[in-house]
């Protein structure tokens, strides 16, 4: 679409250029939905060989390593080189700064969209940002800002010790990739950045769902600078199928915060009740994070008992998968701030059964779109899985209940509106 005199352009900054989970799932959909729009986007980020092509990476920071695999911590490869880029962006990279500085002399930038960018892209390019007087926009895809850990979780349970600052605590419990001296190089550059009052010079806070957003006021983050908006999903893009299938689908992040060993634990008690399994589980998605190895063991020895791995999926053919589940289980036991598997499933006609944790009850209401069980307890997972399976009919009626709702409250025309109100809002204070 030709640009128009309300045509902006926008720049996009997020530390990774490929997709890796959902906060680049959401920054791709935004970019292609601005482009619609008219608006010209400008993606802002860290050279990796898995990056998309774009016009403007020239422009990206250089990579903090060469390796293609790399793209957690845990699996950077540490010699002197990578141990001075990360330390150059854990606390202030003069290359971030400089890198904005000429992207906004080259292509006159209206507002800036930012998303993960601590510990990879540098807060240093904030500060240029303000100093320009660039609207910045903060989305929070997760707790970043307020727990060094990001999901505030410590040993499988809710831990909110840092949320009103007190970060010493994630230095004490080791919470940055369990390391003593990792967390405290993390509590250094906190400091450091508070003393910057980095956070001070965002202009606003997107907040995906109303939990993040009440969440974040109670850390002490100003009201006036939340804005709720939800994440959307294309729901033109998957027809629904309101028919039961006849398997049960985890997707998403094969992670421990995620709860898929709660999962396993419940199906496995499922088995043992009915001698075998009446439905097989089916598990699609990416091993992520310190305990790939061991949740890879224990979903593969759970092959025999009906659970079935399926491997990573993109758009159209996870589309397919979903709409042929039964129903589909989100069973975190972290505070999941608005997860897009939900919305996905709603979209294709499916419950969710979901741990009671988060942003999750906002979007399952339990026994309308889907059930909700107390998080971590396996046992009543299984009797909610049970429950669910038992009546067929029930996943038709709830499955029908959450298309409407995804269709009304989660539409990228809705999310559009609200994004371009804030963008407008702020430009005109500037």
């Amino acid at each position: 679409m030709d640009r128009n005199s309300n045509s902006l352009n926008i720049l996009l900054a997020h530390y990774r250029f490929f997709v890796s989970g959902g906060p680049e799932r959401y920054l791709f959909n935004i970019m292609e939905m601005l482009e619609k729009k008219g608006h010209t986007t400008i993606p802002f980020s860290v050279k990796h060989p898995k990056n998309c092509p774009s016009a403007y990476s020239d422009l990206f920071l250089s990579p903090i390593t060469d390796d293609k695999d790399a793209v957690l911590f845990s699996q950077i490869r540490k010699n002197p080189k990578t141990a001075i880029k990360l330390l150059d962006r854990a606390f202030y990279s003069f290359e971030a700064r400089k890198k904005i500085r000429k992207i906004i002399e080259k292509l006159n930038v209206d507002v800036a969209y930012c998303m993960h960018f601590l510990r990879w892209i540098s807060p240093s390019f904030i500060m240029e940002l303000n100093r320009l007087d660039i609207p910045i926009i903060a989305r929070l895809s997760d707790f970043a800002y307020i727990c060094p850990e990001s999901h505030l979780l410590r040993d499988g349970k809710v831990c909110e010790l840092c949320t009103k600052g007190h970060y010493w605590h994630s230095v004490k419990y080791k919470c940055v990739q369990s390391s003593f001296l990792l967390s405290f190089i993390n509590f250094l550059s906190i400091s450091l950045h508070r003393q910057l009052k980095i956070l001070d010079k965002i202009d606003a806070f997107v907040c995906p769902s109303l939990f993040t957003l009440d969440t974040m006021t109670k850390a002490g983050f100003e009201k006036q600078k939340l804005f709720h908006v939800p994440t959307f999903v294309d729901s033109e893009r998957i027809i629904p199928k309101f028919d039961r299938g006849n398997y049960i689908l985890y997707f998403g992040r094969i992670s421990y915060e995620k709860g898929i060993s709660v999962l396993l634990d419940a199906y496995e008690k499922l088995i043992k009740k009915k001698s075998k399994a009446s439905i097989p589980l089916y598990v699609a998605g990416k091993y992520y994070g310190k305990e790939t190895e061991q949740l890879k063991k224990r979903i593969l020895s759970s092959g025999d008992k009906g659970v079935k791995v399926l491997g990573e999926f993109e758009h159209d053919p996870l589309y397919e998968i979903i709409r042929n589940s039964a129903f589909t289980i989100v069973p975190s036991i972290c505070y999941d701030n608005m997860p897009n598997v939900i919305l996905e499933s709603f979209a294709a006609g499916k419950p969710v059964v979901g741990s009671r944790i988060g942003s999750i009850p906002d979007l399952v209401k339990h026994r309308e779109t889907g059930l909700l069980f107390e998080p971590g307890n396996s046992d009543d997972l299984a009797e909610k899985l049970q429950w669910l399976i038992d009546h067929p009919e029930k996943c038709t009626t709830m499955g029908r209940s959450a298309r409407i709702l995804v269709e009304r409250e989660h539409s990228p025309e809705l999310h559009y509106e609200r994004i371009m109100e804030i963008f407008q809002t702020f430009r005109q204070k500037t």
